[in-house]
């Protein structure tokens, strides 16, 4: 998966999550707005299972947040920017560190 559709999908689970955990429609509708763009079903659910697995989201029920990790890297790409595409830019920089 490309680290760029993985961390549009992080910060789409990032603002949608901010109060309250968030399902994969508030999520997809979110990257819609970051994006202009509707993510695919594979976009998100290879993105998620990523994410869930690199400890940067958590999954409780049908529900999506940050962890303490995942909020971590948030805060840090949205640091000196209010820009979501600057922010989205960011994240994918950090992820980087991932590999791949």
């Amino acid at each position: 998966m490309e680290r760029q559709t993985i961390s549009w999908i992080f910060l789409a689970t990032a603002v949608a999550a901010q109060r309250d955990s968030a399902d994969l429609d508030s999520i997809s509708n979110i990257a819609d707005r970051i994006n202009h763009a509707v993510p695919t079903d594979k976009e998100l659910e290879t993105s998620m299972t990523w994410l869930t697995k690199n400890d940067l989201v958590f999954k409780s029920g049908n529900k999506y947040g940050l962890t303490e990790k995942g909020l971590l890297y948030y805060q840090i790409a949205s640091r000196h920017t209010l820009t979501l595409l600057k922010i989205w830019d960011n994240l994918e920089t950090i992820l980087k560190k991932y590999g791949g």
